[in-house]
């Protein structure tokens, strides 16, 4: 089931706290979202108190590493092709669909899920190509909105203007109490998800770019890998992202798609935000990547990625590399063509930033 996608297997209780606070409009597709989210709570709520009965004193003393690389930038620049291919290095750990879909339950509850969700999860990503499993990367931003209860997502599926929902969340962080609960799920999250390795964490997620403060108060040796790509390619991929996320998971009549203007404008804030933010850090734990070179030659640019964190480049991990790059090479991305008019407004929002990136601007 594709719709309702984004907090299937989030505890039922966190789900009609939800509900009660943003409602959801009494239509037929709406009541089919809303009795399938609630069976999915029942399930992930039994699940979550088995795992606690076994490893709650196990994550409570679990000690957290201080290190993770974390991608960051905008959607649709490429930043999944990079959590892929850095999800083949052994020495790294990082979420992957079934954690981030049940993760109050992960560490005992797959084999039950597995029947269902192994059928469920097979072709690819709605708004592409890429492959869709229970195995393959994912972005931790939906473990934590199951987790904590707070996403900027949460205006995907309950929207309450017809506005772009990421206005509404210029930080893309909490406030006050709810801000703690937040820093404790992605805690909770990474100790279970580390439990019983040593291994380097992984982290993907285009909301951590505006989150750098906050994470590094968590992981204090934090690094970042910030990729980019031209925004006539990142800005009508993501209109057609949010759109088809929103009308799969909406539960009222309030969605819209966004515009190339609203877009434009949170892509601007991101880059600049993230520029601001990547002064304050060592050179040796930030590091720039355009999606261009890395889909030119991914082993060249991983290599210097490597070698700019000082981090082994293993000899398995380039084998890897190399199965995994003949496995995608029929691959084939979203094409479009942009309205002049469209153009023209990227590039009234953007042009300082392209300039400075060597990006055309025609």
């Amino acid at each position: 089931m594709k719709s309702a996608y984004l907090i299937a297997g989030m505890r039922l209780s966190r789900f009609i706290k939800l509900l009660l606070k943003n409602g959801i409009a009494i239509r037929p597709k709406y009541l089919v979202r809303f009795l399938f989210l609630f069976q999915n709570g029942i399930w992930a709520s039994i699940f979550h108190r088995k795992e606690i009965s076994i490893y709650k004193d196990k994550i409570e003393t679990h000690i957290l590493a201080e290190d993770p690389i974390i991608i960051v930038g905008h959607w649709r620049t490429g930043s999944t092709f990079l959590h892929q291919l850095l999800a083949l290095d052994s020495n790294l750990v990082t979420s992957n669909v079934f954690q981030g879909s049940i993760p109050d339950s992960f560490l005992t509850s797959r084999k039950s899920y597995e029947p269902i969700m192994g059928r469920a999860l097979k072709g690819t990503r709605p708004m592409d190509q890429v492959k869709l499993s229970m195995d393959e990367p994912l972005e931790d931003e939906y473990a934590l909105f199951r987790i904590s209860g707070y996403s900027p997502l949460e205006r995907v599926i309950f929207p309450k203007k017809k506005t772009y929902f990421l206005n509404d969340f210029p930080g893309f962080l909490p406030y006050g109490e709810k801000l703690k609960e937040w820093k404790e799920a992605l805690i909770y999250f990474y100790k279970k998800l580390t439990l019983g390795n040593n291994k380097t964490i992984l982290i993907k997620n285009p909301f951590h770019s505006l989150r750098l403060e906050v994470l590094n108060e968590i992981f204090p040796k934090a690094r970042y890998i910030h990729i980019i790509r031209h925004p006539y390619k990142v800005v009508p991929s993501t209109v057609r992202m949010w759109d088809i996320v929103g009308t799969q998971n909406a539960m009222n009549n309030k969605w819209v798609k966004p515009t190339t203007k609203d877009v434009s404008e949170v892509l601007n804030l991101m880059v600049n935000k993230l520029e601001d933010d990547s002064k304050v850090l060592p050179n040796d734990r930030y590091y720039e990547l355009k999606f261009e070179d890395l889909e030119k030659d991914p082993l060249k640019e991983l290599k210097q990625l490597y070698k700019h964190f000082n981090v082994e480049f293993s000899e398995q991990f380039e084998k890897q590399i190399k199965e995994f790059l003949i496995s995608v090479m029929n691959y084939q991305k979203n094409k479009y063509t942009i309205p002049e008019a469209d153009r023209l407004e990227i590039n009234n929002i953007l042009k300082g930033w392209m300039e400075q990136k060597n990006y055309s601007l025609e």
